[in-house]
């Protein structure tokens, strides 16, 4: 496969199916409407909510919400890349992986376009959304502490669990379901799985939610190179094939 064939994968996945970029889109302005609500709450006398809003007692919204806007905006990645989950199944089902082993390939190169491809996709909304969510603090005039908590955070746990979904995906046939009308990537519902934490530790522990996030980063992180080191063991040929 040429360089650029990760892009080309990135379109085709796209044009294969238009659901899941449109959800992943909800979900990611879903995200940065939750995160920029933390600045109007912020400004809000705590004697109007039952809730305390500057983190002297009670729950910390003002803390919490952006950092459960975090684990959203990763949810948003995951199914943004999901489609080319989606069109690896349809190209091993169709014969595509076989012909790419007929000229020569090996199925780390196969693995690695495909996985190019999600994290372009994945790149692209994160990037989206770091941009947007800056400029609505701004905007706001959020914490700049807290906008580069923010950004970086998705960063950092979005692309990693697009990778660790991707490889476990491709690494396991039995994650993959052909149903009737559509394929079923069984095996992205792990890399959704792992972001949970990011999701519960801001409200159930505000104080701790940044360091809670960082963890989970650093975590799949490791799993994610520990599978991509071991690609070429467990994606085997013959999982490539029809």
């Amino acid at each position: 496969m040429s360089g650029g064939q990760g892009t080309i994968i990135a379109k085709r996945s796209v044009s294969l199916s238009k659901t899941y970029p449109a959800i992943g889109v909800f979900l990611a302005l879903l995200g940065l409407v939750i995160s920029s609500s933390s600045g109007l709450i912020g400004n809000i006398p705590t004697t109007t909510i039952p809730v305390n809003a500057t983190g002297t007692g009670g729950l910390d919204l003002a803390r919490a919400l952006p950092l459960v806007s975090v684990a959203l905006q990763v949810f948003a990645a995951i199914i943004f890349a999901t489609p080319v989950l989606l069109l690896y199944v349809y190209d091993k089902n169709n014969g595509t992986l076989e012909y790419f082993l007929s000229l020569g390939m090996n199925q780390g190169e196969i693995y690695r376009q495909y996985l190019k491809a999600a994290l372009i996709l994945a790149s692209v909304l994160a990037v989206f959304d770091v941009v947007i969510d800056v400029a609505a603090g701004l905007i706001q005039g959020t914490s700049g502490l807290m906008l580069l908590e923010v950004s970086g955070l998705v960063v950092a746990i979005a692309l990693p669990a697009v990778s660790f979904g991707t490889l476990v995906m491709i690494s396991f046939s039995s994650l993959q379901k052909q149903r009737v009308g559509s394929n079923q990537p069984l095996g992205m519902a792990i890399g959704i799985f792992i972001v949970l934490p990011a999701y519960l530790g801001p409200l159930v522990a505000p104080s701790l939610g940044l360091e809670i996030d960082l963890l989970l980063a650093g975590l799949i992180v490791v799993l994610s190179l520990l599978m991509y080191l071991s690609a070429s063991r467990l994606i085997s040929r013959e999982k490539l094939l029809p």
